[in-house]
């Protein structure tokens, strides 16, 4: 299947990182004039107000990464940031943690980046351009690295990178990107565009199409307790049994797109946000707690949760943090947040 740079335009990040690099992109990629050869980022003086698409927190240390391969740092609980050195000068995804030490981060041009050391340095795993590939999310478990990626790829590595298999998922014919995946227990649920869910349980030796009633993209999904929580387009959301067969819409009161999510185990809640700055926090029967809005109405491109403290990443740039207790404000209130 021919390789397309251009995605799913209702996907901010990548929408985004469209933006960035240009709209000649796979032309230059076609014609060969970009190399293989990985060009190292900028360090800009203002690279903490920079545009991020993904942040990712273990025990105090946050990394965020973005555009023009853009990485930052804080080791005091997001107090202050810091630019660190990145191989690459493309839009990064998406990072996560595997340990305390061992960081992955992934983005465009088959990019695969590793950090050894809780993110200060980073490495060159992979990087081929002329693949024409984008590499949207890194999910590390038990060992295994693996990585939703455009045209239907989900590649996986065993041996901490050293070595990649790749296998092609397919949808009605069609082979949609793939934006997210998730485990509740041994059982993985991708999310992907066009309405497509692929499942995967203990006991399959493939992953199955799950049928969903609703056929837009579904832009993420996250453990929720004992069921996934899958989310998209128009603000469509739904609790999904960890064996696929019950799917429970959640009225999550608005129409704007969700890009991310991130749990609260302690809670039994999860926060919901996405474009237009919205922020939808429910309980894990699917109950909406709270309804919340920047008052920028700045899209919010990521999340995540460290002890009372949440980071949110906008396309206004920079890194937001606001406490868990302000999610309780009442319905279409805006918790008070503080912007580095």
């Amino acid at each position: 299947m021919k390789k397309n740079l251009k995605f799913v335009a209702a996907c901010l990040s990548v929408a985004v990182a469209l933006q960035v690099v240009g709209t000649d992109v796979k032309a230059q990629l076609v014609e060969g004039a970009i190399s293989d050869v990985p060009v190292a980022a900028k360090f800009l003086p203002k690279s903490i107000h920079a545009r991020f698409m993904s942040i990712a927190a273990n025990g105090g240390n946050l990394i965020a990464v973005g555009e023009r391969g853009i990485i930052i740092r804080s080791t005091d609980k997001g107090a202050t940031w810091k630019q660190v050195a990145s191989p690459v000068d493309i839009t990064l995804a998406s990072v996560a943690f595997e340990t305390p030490q061992r960081v992955w981060a992934v983005g465009q041009a088959a990019s695969i980046l590793k950090s050894e050391n809780g993110g200060a340095t980073w490495k060159v795993v992979r990087y081929k351009p002329s693949d024409l590939r984008y590499y949207l999310k890194v999910i590390p478990r038990n060992g295994v690295i693996q990585i939703a990626a455009s045209d239907g790829e989900l590649w996986e590595s065993r041996d901490a990178g050293s070595s990649w298999t790749m296998t092609s998922l397919e949808n009605a014919e069609a082979f949609p990107h793939l934006f997210s995946l998730a485990y509740v227990g041994e059982t993985g649920l991708l999310s992907g565009e066009r309405g497509s869910v692929f499942l995967r349980s203990e006991n399959d030796t493939a992953w199955k199409v799950l049928p969903t009633p609703y056929n837009g993209s579904f832009f993420g999904v996250t453990p929720f307790g004992d069921q996934f929580l899958l989310f998209g387009m128009s603000g469509k959301a739904y609790l999904v049994s960890a064996d696929g067969t019950k799917q429970q819409a959640i009225e999550t009161q608005t129409t704007q797109f969700l890009l991310d999510a991130v749990v609260m185990p302690a809670k039994n809640q999860a926060l919901l946000v996405g474009r237009g700055g919205i922020m939808v926090l429910i309980g894990n029967e699917g109950q909406v707690i709270s309804r919340l809005q920047r008052p920028d109405n700045a899209d919010i491109t990521a999340v995540t949760v460290e002890g009372e403290d949440i980071y949110l990443t906008t396309m206004k740039g920079g890194i937001s943090r606001l406490k868990v207790s302000s999610l309780m404000t009442s319905n279409n209130q805006e918790p008070k947040a503080s912007a580095n």
